[in-house]
């Protein structure tokens, strides 16, 4: 990267300026870690701007997001999240689930019936950045065009599955998987099961774009739960919303969601692997928040993020240190 890339920060209201913060922070130091130029311009949104502006998408907003190279929100649950979405050409879904230490699944989904060759296509080139490995998970007619998009990725090995068996899989065995394009009407109880499951479980979303900038956002109670397309409300949350403020929501999928950025927004894979391999030692072995917790006093939101942030120097795979290197 020789020039400054742009992310543009959109903030709603309840926990979604803590969890901001906390996300700016994470960006800086990573991109200092990877010597990278990166710009936050947080631009006001939803209920914010509403108080500041009068609406909830100002001029002054939609101009920061369309000459951004990624758009990071917090706050799904806010109404406003739809004005963003249609000011954006967004064609697929990609949800990171990671669990564990190292586990790690993308799964890609279209958002538009008409999307799926291009979905397809976007699953076929995560799958080239990573392990050459691909789920396709569907019915017969969604197979049939993945076969044809394979032709033009021959060094990619694909698996075909039916949704009797992918299900199961996702339940019970999701580290079997390294990249999944699932069909639409299948994806979200795939991905709702494997995100479900495992240890030290996070999730986020990112929106993939035709040309203009993508835009990447933590999951629900990190978990998986977003509900899009045909017949849906695009951007309403399907679960609950997080924990009020005060210091304790947990930050974990926002700032996975931020390495999502880095990683499909600003095409950055080194500074995303490193952000997201500390979030996952985080949640194995760092500070507990009170929604990890049965009893007691649990860390505050940014005490988990010093954590991730110290992290840095185990997680980043060019340092000599690098504990998978022994």
């Amino acid at each position: 990267m020789n020039r400054t890339a742009r992310i543009a920060c959109l903030a709603g209201a309840g926990t979604a300026p803590e969890l901001m913060a906390e996300a700016a922070l994470a960006i800086q130091a990573v991109a200092r870690v990877h010597g990278l130029a990166v710009e936050e311009v947080h631009a006001p949104f939803g209920a914010v701007a509403v108080a500041r502006a009068g609406q909830p998408f100002p001029a002054a907003t939609r101009d920061a997001v369309l000459s951004a190279d990624a758009v990071l929100l917090a706050g799904v649950e806010d109404p406003a999240l739809a004005e963003v979405m249609a000011e954006l050409d967004l064609r697929a879904r990609v949800t990171r689930v990671r669990f564990g230490r190292q586990h790690d699944v993308a799964f890609v989904a279209p958002l538009e019936p008409d999307a799926g060759e291009w979905a397809l296509e976007a699953a076929f080139g995560i799958a080239e950045g990573r392990k050459l490995r691909l789920a396709v998970a569907g019915d017969a007619g969604w197979q049939e065009l993945a076969d044809e998009v394979a032709r033009a990725h021959e060094h990619v090995r694909v698996e075909a599955l039916e949704p009797r068996v992918a299900l199961p899989l996702a339940a019970f065995d999701a580290a079997h998987f390294d990249v999944v394009a699932v069909e639409e009407r299948w994806a979200e109880p795939v991905i709702e099961i494997a995100a479900a499951t495992g240890p030290a479980r996070v999730a986020a979303h990112g929106l993939l774009a035709e040309h203009a900038p993508s835009l990447f956002m933590p999951s629900p109670e990190g978990g998986f739960a977003l509900t899009w397309g045909p017949g849906s409300n695009r951007g309403e949350a399907a679960v609950a919303r997080p924990e009020s403020g005060g210091g304790v929501v947990n930050p974990s999928s926002m700032l996975l969601s931020a390495s999502l950025a880095f990683e499909y927004g600003l095409g950055q894979p080194g500074a995303a692997a490193t952000l997201a391999g500390a979030v996952s030692a985080a949640l194995v072995d760092g500070p507990r928040t009170p929604d990890l917790l049965r009893r007691g006093l649990g860390a505050t939101t940014r005490e988990f993020t010093s954590r991730v942030l110290s992290g840095f120097q185990l997680s980043l795979r060019n340092a000599e240190f690098w504990a998978e290197r022994a």
